[in-house]
């Protein structure tokens, strides 16, 4: 077999493949006397049609059958030869077998650019510094208290109106306009903004606790904003059964609930807990931030085309995520208002970027030597299974049967690559810009939440 390669552009070559008949005939005359055993021919005996005439009847569609063959057998060897990785199955451009002669066939695919990085060191890179959002340690602690909240059985006797915080359990019977209701136990907190039915906590009020084991009809206008455009402006008429209901007890704030957390003895200590988890959290992400910036400097500084075929792969990849989340959120794709070519067009900017960014990242790691051994990927392993509560060998083995082994290891390096790089870099600490006011102009980015 003799074999010639031709760099078509940077990202796409043309094999061009030789092989003698001699190396051809024989598998030729066996499909042909294959054939012969099968044939069935008016005038002629099983097996007994002349090979002149099968050949005469079947020799195109045999040499078109073993064409195809060898080229799928030979290819990957013949660029092998050229150390040429494809990325695409062969283009046949030219490829037809003739009796007696040489096959020759020329195949056109796609590969990976030749990366050649250079200043990648010394690269100037902003990281803010990390802060503590009162926010996000407000909603940690308001977390921690609505685990400790209970609902608790009212004392014997309470007389009181319903307020905030009670908990009924009611069976539900009625119509809202002409769409028929009905609801076992269900569960309704007086002030809850996720209640069962919008308007109706409202539409309890006043409602005395010794209503328990009772029903009533009340008729109301369900909240507008929150009730589907088809029902606006129909009134609900329910009658209800008061099968049960309970107090809200919320822990106050101090250092007895501290205490009962276990994280801390008291309410100041339990505060400066979460306000250094949150500002270890915003530290993280101001790294992710800067080294996202160091990529889209050395990308400016290391132009190279990509091959379609990658970038397509990643923009199938982004889609198939962002239908997998609409999915965890009951979603379908078509409630979003855009069709998957939409999606597609929108993430695709954010495809190239990704794998630019690892086709850099990978040739930089080869030129450092950068690798990843294996007491690296144990330690990794023992992080995630320590995460998940599983067992590390057994976590392996998953991770291996299911071809995520690999993954990790990729991501390792690629970590070890940017921790590299930013060591590398010239870093400075210094606050985002204020961003600039929207426009209507402005786009916007596609996301699960967008889509609700």
């Amino acid at each position: 077999m003799e074999t010639q390669l031709e760099k078509i552009n940077a990202v796409e070559c043309r094999v061009r493949v030789q092989i003698p008949w001699e190396e051809i005939s024989p598998r030729f005359d066996k499909k042909l006397r294959e054939l012969q055993g099968q044939a069935r021919l008016p005038g002629f005996r099983p097996g007994k049609v002349p090979p002149q005439m099968v050949e005469r009847l079947f020799g195109k569609n045999v040499r078109d059958e073993l064409a195809r063959d060898i080229v799928q057998e030979t290819f990957q060897s013949a660029v092998t030869q050229h150390n040429r990785v494809p990325l695409t199955q062969p283009v046949l451009e030219e490829g037809t077998l003739t009796k007696g002669q040489a096959f020759v066939y020329l195949a056109r695919f796609e590969v990976p650019p030749e990366i050649q990085p250079k200043d990648y060191t010394g690269v100037p890179v902003r990281r803010r510094p990390a802060v503590v959002d009162a926010t996000k340690v407000d909603a940690l602690i308001k977390a921690k208290q609505d685990e400790a909240t209970e609902l608790r059985p009212l004392a014997e006797g309470s007389e009181r109106p319903t307020h905030a915080g009670d908990t009924w359990t009611l069976d539900i019977e009625g119509t809202l306009g002409d769409v028929n209701v009905s609801r076992k136990d269900v569960r309704l907190e007086i002030g809850d903004a996720t209640e069962y039915l919008p308007g109706l906590s409202k539409a309890l009020e006043g409602t005395p606790l010794s209503a328990v084991g009772s029903t009533r009809t009340i008729t109301f206008l369900p909240t507008q904003e929150r009730i589907r455009a088809d029902l606006r402006g129909k009134e609900a008429t329910l009658t209800i059964g008061f099968r049960d209901v309970r107090e809200k007890h919320v822990p106050n704030l101090d250092d007895d609930f501290a205490r009962e957390t276990g994280e801390a003895d008291s309410f100041e200590a339990l505060r400066a807990k979460y306000s250094d988890q949150v500002r270890e959290e915003d530290q993280n992400e101001a790294e992710r931030d800067a080294r996202k910036r160091l990529v889209e400097t050395l990308l400016e500084r290391n132009g190279f085309e990509v091959a379609p075929s990658l970038v397509a792969r990643e923009v199938a990849a982004q889609v198939d995520l962002f239908k997998r989340q609409l999915q965890q959120q009951n979603i379908k794709l078509n409630q979003t208002g855009m069709s998957e070519q939409q999606v597609a067009q929108q993430m695709r900017p954010q495809a190239l970027f990704n794998v630019k960014a690892f086709l850099l990242l990978d040739a930089i790691g080869k030129v450092e030597n950068l690798v990843v051994d294996e007491a690296e990927v144990d330690k990794e392993l023992q992080n995630l299974a320590e995460e998940r509560s599983q067992n590390v060998d057994r976590l392996r083995a998953t991770m291996e049967k299911n071809n995520q082994l690999l993954l990790l290891r990729a991501q390792i390096r690629e970590e070890k690559i940017l921790d590299f790089l930013m060591s590398k870099a010239e870093v400075t600490e210094a606050p985002d810009p204020t961003p600039e006011p929207e426009t209507p102009e402005t786009a916007e980015t596609v996301t699960p939440d967008a889509a609700t």
